[in-house]
């Protein structure tokens, strides 16, 4: 059986939500990944938890990377983040000549 992670949830959640585009709140994120503790603090509180990077385990960015979105908006004051599914382009599999 495999180990589940912390940010597995989002990434359940976003590949079966079938949408190009997911808006979530913090209160849904909450709902979806933390609900004994909630989000993080600096989650509501800073942008650069919300980066695109796999390279900060902790933050929760391979959660959504993983299931092929990126985060596209994240309104601290308002409490909710978009998530943009990522658009794989078919130019990069073209073989040259062919």
């Amino acid at each position: 059986m495999a180990r589940t992670k912390k940010y597995d949830g989002i990434t359940h959640y976003l590949r079966n939500n079938g949408g190009s585009q997911v808006t979530l709140t913090f209160t849904q994120y909450d709902e979806l990944l933390f609900p004994s503790s909630g989000l993080p603090k600096t989650a509501r509180e800073d942008l650069d938890w919300w980066a695109n990077d796999y390279r900060h385990p902790e933050k929760g960015a391979y959660g959504w990377l993983n299931a092929s979105y990126e985060v596209v908006h994240v309104n601290l004051p308002k409490e909710y983040v978009v998530f943009n599914r990522l658009v794989k382009s078919n130019w990069l599999f073209k073989s040259e000549g062919k």
